[in-house]
């Protein structure tokens, strides 16, 4: 285990470059995008292809990835019943808030730097079941309330939701991943040493990407909503959290198990809720300032935990 005070304060340093460079306008936001693009399709999947393809799963395993599902479904019912007399579109915008978590972009690089390989495992299986949170159940329940739902019946689009996932180069590689893993395929050299070299370029394109993503804008018209929504998300998560960290059994699961479970429960707003916000028509401000709040809450929490639970 690296020193926990050094990794979060290089990834400091590196978050603080990437606004640096935005804010001079060497890498604009806009320019982002791309970044973010080359993360999510090229060097994303290299890290899942890396750690999932080798994981030794066991029966317990399993729970990671559907912890996160059934806690996503749960924040989306309890984002449902308490934004219940809201209008249609902020109750969709607020709701898709509520559900899933930015795992790969930020946790990655953090869990990668202190606890290596091993750390690496058990958050990849976390973010396995957060990609279907995000691009079934975060995107059905935006899509319910969006302008093309105007009618009182919900209506889904199936096609266009299968060709969303169809489209997730994540999702689509755990899937090959797992298919390597319990076929236990041998992948050539040449494959594994170009995953190798992408899996290194993740953390620092994440952590720029973070940076650039920053934005400490804030209408004071919003902040009732989204105080509404953070403590929502980290209440829950706490609780859930630490309630699973003390009293899941250690021979279920090993302490650093445990940890990444607690810290998986508050990582920030998946980044995907940016364009999902985009596609249906929503306030993409105030969706992209709630994502911001949620990056400087959660790394100042995580430090915290990992120092009180890890130290």
């Amino acid at each position: 285990m690296a020193d926990v005070n050094y990794i979060f304060l290089l990834s400091l340093f590196i978050i603080a470059l990437g606004y640096f460079l935005k804010r001079i306008n060497v890498i604009p936001e806009e320019n982002g995008k791309a970044i973010a693009k080359v993360i999510f399709n090229v060097t994303l999947p290299a890290v899942i292809l890396k750690v999932t393809r080798t994981i030794v799963f066991s029966a317990s395993l399993i729970l990671l990835p559907l912890i996160n599902i059934l806690y996503g479904i749960a924040m989306a019912l309890i984002g449902l019943l308490v934004f219940k007399n809201y209008p249609k579109k902020l109750k969709g915008l607020l709701v898709m808030t509520m559900v899933g978590f930015n795992v790969a972009h930020f946790s990655f690089p953090l869990i990668d730097g202190i606890y290596g390989q091993e750390g690496m495992q058990y958050i990849a299986l976390i973010d396995a079941g957060n990609a279907f949170t995000i691009f079934v159940v975060c995107y059905i329940f935006g899509s319910l309330f969006s302008h093309d739902s105007d009618s009182n019946e919900a209506k889904i689009d199936v096609k266009k939701l299968l060709l969303q996932l169809g489209k997730s180069a994540p999702l689509m590689t755990y899937i090959i991943a797992l298919i390597l893993n319990f076929s236990n395929a041998q992948l050539p050299i040449f494959i594994l040493d170009l995953i190798d070299i992408l899996y290194r370029a993740n953390t620092p394109l994440s952590l720029l990407l973070l940076g650039i993503y920053l934005n400490f804008k804030f209408k004071k018209s919003e902040w009732y909503n989204i105080l509404k929504i953070l403590f929502l998300r980290y209440m829950f998560g706490l609780l859930l959290g630490l309630f699973l960290f003390f009293t899941i059994p250690s021979t279920q699961f090993l302490h650093l198990t445990r940890l990444i479970l607690t810290i998986s429960l508050i990582l920030p707003v998946g980044l995907a809720v940016i364009p999902f916000s985009v596609e249906f028509e929503y306030d993409q401000e105030l969706t992209t300032m709630i994502t911001n709040l949620t990056i400087i809450i959660s790394y100042a929490l995580i430090w915290v935990l990992i120092l009180l639970l890890d130290g």
